[in-house]
């Protein structure tokens, strides 16, 4: 294991992906057979307007899905599954049909590509066994709970052509490494259209479904500069007016002037410069959660508040973006996003669902669909040692 060390992260973290890449580049070269051959999209994404002035330094994908690299492979491997953006419905896996608005208010038609950015940050080393920066390749039996988590997260940005970025952040000498999320998401807003920070523990259970679905599902318009889901409505959730907690482990953002201005204001919470009484959340439960709940969204943009403009701040439904199946007692099942504050060792369950619910389909096909592979014989009869024709 003594080469490990000059392996690029990003490979690193994906190794779990080999099974999948066997088999994507057996179809690819004819190991499967040439009747099992898929015909691999060219997959291209274009930007949907030329980019502000927050992010001159995004990069658009203009490439064709050449098996060149194994973002390719992911990108083919998942294409003929991936839901178009205006697809008008999507059933989530326990069977509830969900809705898009009319085609005419649909406020994405194609994909943003590169010009969204999903983000993990996190403050600890993850250097031991089964993390992904540790000095030897996980396995599936000693991956990290937080690994999973983030390996979700990259397979999500690959399989939809976005951008994935992983910020090993340094932590505030004064308040809890949480609170890092708020400062790097608004750093990554300077580069990117729409950044989706996520907590290791919360995962898209549908990797096809793709955001730009989901921003038009939750009618997250350019006036919407941040969305988050809903707490549970249990009283340890209640902010300071008695009002449900918004869960900052999955966050939407939009860059914009006034996105800035607000992740800023949060940012500076505990300083007290604006927010008399947020620098007990500098380390008290829940640190830049309660912070952002009690006092942020009730006083932004020189005296906004989300009860009187909910448009600029999207709370999101706790039944879609929040929770497990498990904790749906209390009414949060994570349909469409679920996170897992209710069990954490979950999450490698759940990439195992993500990449099986993928593969098993292509792995059927290509074991049994080709007559090079299975001789049906069931119009014969059997005498003897003789397998005698009927027709």
């Amino acid at each position: 294991m003594s080469a490990l060390p000059s392996i690029p992260q990003s490979w690193r973290r994906i190794v779990l992906l080999l099974p999948v890449i066997v088999v994507a580049l057996g179809f690819t070269t004819g190991f499967f057979g040439s009747s099992l051959k898929p015909k691999l999209p060219k997959v291209v994404f274009e930007p949907e307007s030329p980019p502000g002035p927050f992010h001159r330094e995004c990069k658009t994908a203009n490439e064709s899905s050449r098996l060149d690299e194994l973002s390719d492979v992911i990108r083919a491997l998942w294409a003929p599954l991936v839901l178009p953006v205006t697809e008008p419905t999507f059933t989530t896996l326990d069977g509830d049909k969900k809705h898009l608005p009319p085609t005419e208010q649909l406020i994405h038609t194609k994909s943003l590509g590169k010009r969204i950015c999903i983000l993990d940050v996190d403050t600890r080393g993850l250097s031991g066994d089964g993390d992904v920066f540790g000095s030897h390749l996980p396995t599936w039996g000693n991956l990290a709970f937080s690994s999973a988590g983030f390996l979700s997260h990259y397979l999500y940005a690959q399989i939809h052509g976005y951008t994935y970025k992983f910020v090993r952040a340094p932590t505030y000498h004064d308040r809890a490494p949480h609170w890092t999320k708020v400062i790097f998401t608004q750093e990554l807003l300077k580069r990117y259209d729409i950044v989706v920070m996520l907590d290791y523990d919360a995962m898209f259970p549908s990797p096809e479904l793709p955001l730009e679905w989901l921003l038009n599902y939750w009618k997250i318009d350019r006036e919407v500069m941040v969305a988050m889901a809903e707490d549970p409505d249990v009283d340890v959730n209640l902010d300071l007016r008695g009002k449900i907690n918004v869960n900052t482990g999955f966050i939407i953002a939009q860059s914009s002037e006034n996105t800035q201005r607000l992740f800023k204001d949060w940012a500076e919470c505990p300083d007290e410069t604006r927010y008399k009484g947020c620098a007990r959340w500098k380390r008290e439960a829940f640190h830049e959660q309660a912070a952002f709940s009690s006092h942020v969204r009730y006083d932004f943009l020189d005296g906004l508040s989300v009860e009187t403009h909910p448009q600029y701040i999207r709370v999101l439904p706790c039944a879609e973006a929040n929770g497990i199946p498990e904790k749906r007692h209390l009414g949060c099942m994570g349909q469409l996003v679920r996170h897992y504050w209710g069990d954490k060792t979950l999450t490698n369950r759940e990439l195992s669902q993500i990449v099986m619910r993928a593969f098993t389909p292509l792995l059927t096909s290509a074991a049994y669909s080709s007559q090079e592979v299975v001789e049906d014989y069931r119009t014969h009869a059997l005498e003897g040692d003789k397998i005698l024709d009927q027709s």
